[in-house]
């Protein structure tokens, strides 16, 4: 059987959660796209994208409680997905994995929390026993990722202040297309690897962006990477970790 029937008649159908951003989503997408082995287009992985950047500011009803709860819009997102024929979900937004709960409760399908797997790929593959964490402002106050580090017995080393506030603008600078910050993002990593990080882990699907022009001599974990990868494996009827 050839590469192209095999992928056709095996791999399962991705649906994706986006729009927030779109940026965000696109670059998921690419990385899906350079991690599949293909050699034509029927070779690819279906994918099934709702990239709704009308999705409730996550932030805004986080940390600043105004708006609406995002929660119900992306619950339907899901439902409407798995409808639609998807295999199995993703999320290409790190601070919406506060909802993951509610939209693992919605369906039948798997979810794959991008959040335990890049946690997972830390304790299992990096063995660092303190990382710094690049997230947003909502992903700190609510300590999303850093209590699942501590579950596993690692430490976080994270932004003062007055560089969180930076990296927040730095986000929405992302988000309206800049992307000329990356000395910004240099800074912030070189004081955490004074404060003893073995490795950083950029929990921001905005700073994906900018991820490839740090210059750090530890490892630099993607979440977004880190979910792509899984994505394939498990879409191609590989085993994930």
């Amino acid at each position: 059987m050839s590469l192209g029937n095999w992928m056709s008649e095996s791999s399962l159908t991705i649906g994706v959660l986006g729009g927030m951003g779109p940026r965000a989503t696109i670059d998921l997408l690419q990385r899906i796209i350079r991690l599949t082995p293909a050699l034509d287009d029927v070779d690819h992985i279906r994918t099934l994208v709702d990239n709704n950047p009308k999705v409730p500011s996550r932030i805004n009803y986080l940390i600043k409680r105004q708006g609406e709860n995002p929660a119900p819009v992306l619950v339907s997102m899901a439902e409407s997905l798995e409808s639609m024929g998807a295999d199995l979900l993703v999320m290409p937004c790190n601070t919406a994995h506060l909802y993951a709960q509610e939209i693992e409760s919605a369906v039948r399908i798997r979810f794959l929390n991008m959040v335990e797997l890049t946690v997972e790929r830390v304790a299992t593959q990096i063995h660092a026993s303190k990382v710094g964490l690049l997230a947003s402002t909502a992903i700190h106050q609510t300590k999303l990722y850093e209590s699942i580090f501590a579950s596993r017995g690692v430490a976080t080393v994270v932004p003062d202040d007055a560089l969180q506030s930076q990296l927040m603008k730095l986000i929405m600078a992302i988000k309206a297309g800049d992307l000329n910050e990356s000395d910004l993002l240099q800074r912030i990593v070189e004081k955490m690897l004074a404060e003893q990080a073995e490795c950083v882990v950029i929990a921001c699907t905005e700073l994906s962006a900018l991820g490839d022009s740090l210059d750090v001599h530890v490892p630099v974990i993607d979440a977004s990477q880190c979910l792509a990868e899984v994505a394939v494996q498990l879409a191609l009827g590989g085993k994930a970790y």
